[in-house]
């Protein structure tokens, strides 16, 4: 083991034992999903730091669509702020109004910032979770910095711990790295059901990296419900399903000649 390797052992232990991580008393807030709340013990943490991780670029969509259901679970009527690097909306695009409405959110509940540097994105994220009247608050980071490291994580873990407020912190195209966040999770895009031939609810397969205070490892197909603001564990499709186009190996297709 490389000497790197192991100061990041070492921070990854050192992160475990933070207090701030802990539920204390605000309690948890529960998925919907039973399995993924009984693997939780009981839920998650409000007023704690969450990471959620895309598992590649394609799959951000998914990752939002994640940390959108997550906070409003956690207060499903308390004002939301979206903190978005400029380059999440050049690559990614603009948040889709309409798109958030129809996961259930009132019109007037997200108030987007939008931040050219992540150094600026973690002081607007420290003071938005100082604040107890919002329900959460989302940092949407692009790539790696050298400024959201585990001092960061841990400035945010103890703002979101006094105030109450839930912390949700989106890295887009980072690898993981350690911190003081309660709850690692990677998500990406899952197929939906199609009930009588109509587009199925949102799904996702959200992959539980790391938690403090539990195992971790497993992995579930979410779909979101709009009508009860929660996430349920997907039905398995019955009959074959066609891989993803990315997936498929080239060369598989065969061309025929017509006309």
């Amino acid at each position: 083991m490389n000497k790197a390797r192991q100061i990041g052992v070492l921070r990854e232990a050192l992160a475990s034992l933070d207090p701030f991580g802990e539920t204390g008393r605000h309690g948890v807030f529960t998925l919907g999903a039973g399995p993924v709340d009984a693997a939780l013990g009981g839920g998650l943490a409000r007023g704690a730091v969450h990471e959620i991780y895309p598992a590649q670029v394609f799959d951000i969509a998914a990752a939002a669509g994640f940390v959108t259901g997550l906070s409003l679970r956690a207060a499903p009527r308390a004002p939301l702020i979206w903190i978005r690097h400029r380059r999440s909306e050049i690559e990614a695009g603009t948040l889709y109004a309409q798109g958030f409405a129809e996961m259930g959110a009132a019109g007037d509940q997200l108030v987007v910032v939008h931040v050219d540097d992540v150094a600026d994105g973690l002081r607007a994220s420290l003071e938005a979770l100082r604040c107890p009247g919002l329900g959460a608050v989302i940092f949407e980071s692009w790539g790696t910095s050298k400024h959201l490291d585990l001092t960061a994580s841990r400035r945010l873990s103890l703002a979101a711990q006094e105030s109450g407020v839930t912390g949700l912190v989106l890295r887009v195209m980072s690898a993981p790295e350690p911190s003081a966040a309660a709850t690692r999770w990677q998500v990406k895009a899952a197929p939906s059901s199609d009930p009588l031939g109509m587009p199925g609810r949102a799904t996702l397969c959200a992959r539980l990296l790391r938690q403090k205070s539990g195992p971790s490892g497993s992995s579930w197909n979410l779909e979101w419900n709009h009508e009860t603001l929660g996430f349920a564990q997907a039905k398995a499709l019955s009959g074959a399903v066609a891989a993803p186009y990315r997936d498929r190996q080239i060369g598989s297709a065969r061309w025929a000649k017509t006309g």
